[in-house]
């Protein structure tokens, strides 16, 4: 069953847009944008390469290596058709930020 973990303290969060945290021994990308928190895997469909490395705007993170842009709201690949990566939900629990993700299949463990 999943659970919520810390991904860390809000003030650690409170300059910048994006952030490489660890969860479960898994990296996830960490974004801000208008004062809510997206929270993705941090790895381009493509070549996996690391999102939170990524040029954002507003929305929209580009990978670096080749461009692939992704939507931090919900995922969505805008550079193919019907592709998406992983997201996670996000809350803030007193000062602290929380990610939630899906327990591993027992082959990924």
């Amino acid at each position: 069953m999943s659970k919520w973990e810390k991904a860390g303290k809000l003030s650690e969060f409170e300059t910048g847009y994006k952030w490489q945290v660890e969860i479960q021994n898994r990296p996830v990308a960490l974004f801000r944008f208008e004062n809510n928190f997206y929270a993705i895997r941090n790895s381009c469909l493509h070549q996996g390469f690391p999102l939170s490395e990524g040029n954002v705007n507003k929305y929209m993170v580009e990978c670096p290596l080749h461009g692939w842009v992704y939507d931090i709201r919900d995922g969505k690949c805008l550079s193919t058709v019907n592709r998406f990566t992983d997201t996670y939900d996000v809350r803030i629990n007193g000062d602290t930020v929380e990610i939630k993700l899906p327990d591993l299949h027992p082959a990924e463990k």
